[in-house]
């Protein structure tokens, strides 16, 4: 299955996602040709090197999310919300979500789990050229029976929904350097379905909370 990276203006980037990978083989890309690699160094110099690891990582997570259609990520630019800047990371998942045993929220969940909290968990820092970053994940949605091959629904795999995760730089990085809980990321950014806000609420809360998230919520140690 081939997987599409895309970025700046019109640049296109293909890679073929692979089960296994040789050593010198980037996540989720294989290895990579001379044209990708030329590629990958002028993401680096337009953005820096953080946004070429995220992009691979985003691509490996969401390959292996259990996505059955083509998964794809490029890099759009910046886009300005609130007075704030954020680079965005466009994903097309791949994935086909089963309504009856997954809700809206059951999905968006799924999409930190699956892809967002796994490629982050491969970063100890982020720098971009923008005050944050905003992930916006595409998927698919429909009913089928749980016993269905998701193979069989790819043709007609369901109507589009969108994710867009918009993450503040600082709670992110507090994140990727595990000072913060994933709940205490989340509530500090905006999440919204088909450009709707929602709150997304973690199964088990903040999961963990330590000594940095109660200083920040203004709470004594």
């Amino acid at each position: 299955m081939k997987q599409r990276v895309h970025y700046g203006l019109a640049a296109l980037l293909l890679f073929v996602a692979q089960n296994t990978y040789a050593d010198e083989a980037l996540p989720g890309v294989g290895v990579p040709t001379p044209e990708v690699v030329k590629l990958l160094k002028e993401l680096n110099q337009q953005y820096g090197p953080d946004t070429v690891t995220l992009v691979s990582w985003l691509l490996d997570t969401a390959a292996h999310s259990g996505s059955v259609l083509t998964a794809a990520v490029r890099v759009t630019g910046n886009e300005t919300r609130e007075d704030a800047t954020f680079l965005v990371f466009w994903v097309v998942t791949g994935l086909i979500f089963n309504t009856r045993t997954l809700n809206q929220t059951d999905r968006v969940t799924a999409l930190w789990d699956k892809i967002l909290a796994k490629a982050f968990s491969h970063l100890d820092t982020l720098k971009v050229p923008a005050d944050g970053i905003m992930v916006d994940l595409l998927y698919h949605y429909k009913s089928f029976a749980e016993t269905a091959d998701l193979t069989e629904h790819v043709d007609d795999p369901g109507p589009v929904e969108e994710a867009k995760f918009y993450f503040p730089g600082d709670p992110l990085r507090a994140f990727l350097s595990k000072e913060i809980s994933p709940q205490t990321l989340l509530s500090r950014s905006q999440v919204l379905v088909n450009d709707t806000p929602v709150i997304l609420t973690l199964p088990g809360g903040a999961l963990k909370t330590d000594s940095s998230d109660r200083r920040q919520d203004g709470n004594p140690t």
